[in-house]
């Protein structure tokens, strides 16, 4: 299941009984810098995402970080240790989730043409009861995800004073 438009991309693909990807991504008319100084100014993150309202901790290739995702009206925190970190690239976390469930949640900073700038979102669900719920899972995931690349494109693009 994928979709397109002006806005981005995404899809979501069951690659076997026990794992999904979901892949996103949104072209920012702002150069790679300023995406990632919004998307990791983790003081004001709460001001324009509806979803991913929250990271603290040690902001580094293997640190420990506290997360706060908001979904449905429930606020759910989360620990996770940072891995694939690359500064001012990328970073993503492996750890459990719901039901015994596994993510890898990737967050990533890609260089376009004419100073563009192209955010991709990507995650994988597998183990614990992903054969029962992984659809539901990763759809949802990726509405979410959607949702969070639109918020920080429009952050980048046309910034807000903090709350």
């Amino acid at each position: 299941m994928a979709t397109e438009d002006s806005k981005g991309g995404s899809s979501v693909r069951k690659v076997a009984g026990n794992e999904y990807r979901i892949a996103t991504h949104i072209a920012i008319d702002a150069p790679p810098e300023e995406v990632w100084a919004t998307l990791t100014d983790w003081e004001n993150l709460s001001t324009w995402s509806s979803s991913f309202v929250a990271l603290e901790g040690d902001f580094e290739d293997g640190g420990h970080v506290k997360v706060q995702f908001k979904a449905m009206g429930i606020t759910r925190h989360y620990e996770h240790d940072l891995i694939d970190f690359d500064e001012g690239v990328q970073f993503a976390w492996s750890d459990p989730f719901l039901f015994g469930m596994v993510d890898r949640h990737r967050f990533r900073v890609e260089r376009a043409g004419n100073g563009a700038t192209t955010f991709v979102q990507t995650d994988r669900v597998k183990g614990g009861a992903t054969p029962l719920f992984g659809g539901i899972a990763a759809r949802r995931l990726k509405r979410m995800y959607e949702r969070f690349n639109l918020q920080l494109k429009n952050q980048v693009e046309n910034p807000r004073e903090p709350r």
